[in-house]
């Protein structure tokens, strides 16, 4: 599904229910507005091309095969400025839930 220009595919598997898994495609240009989770931790996982993550108050580029952990409650946003489609996997724990994200504008 698209989430504001963000493709995003479930891959979490069936019978999983500490986590979710899913991959994100970030278009040049992209971005995820400020926001943050009052429930679940966030691993992102980068495999293809690069993205700018600010956590808090901190930039963080994340290249492929780099890992970032962002902590619930953590105000985060990123955006891919290069020319080419970024790929990341982004894995909840525990599982997404919707009604548990908070965004800025």
């Amino acid at each position: 599904f698209d989430f504001k220009g963000l493709k995003i595919r479930e891959l979490t598997p069936e019978n999983l229910m500490s986590a979710s898994v899913a991959e994100i495609e970030v278009p040049p240009g992209a971005m995820h507005q400020t926001a943050r989770s009052t429930k679940c931790d966030k691993i992102y996982i980068c495999f293809e091309g690069t993205v700018v993550f600010r956590i808090e108050n901190k930039n963080l580029v994340l290249l492929p095969r780099d890992v970032l952990h962002i902590r619930k409650k953590e105000w985060f946003s990123y955006h891919n400025e290069s020319k080419e489609t970024a790929r990341l996997i982004l894995i909840h724990i525990p599982p997404f839930d919707m009604e548990c994200e908070e965004f800025r504008d």
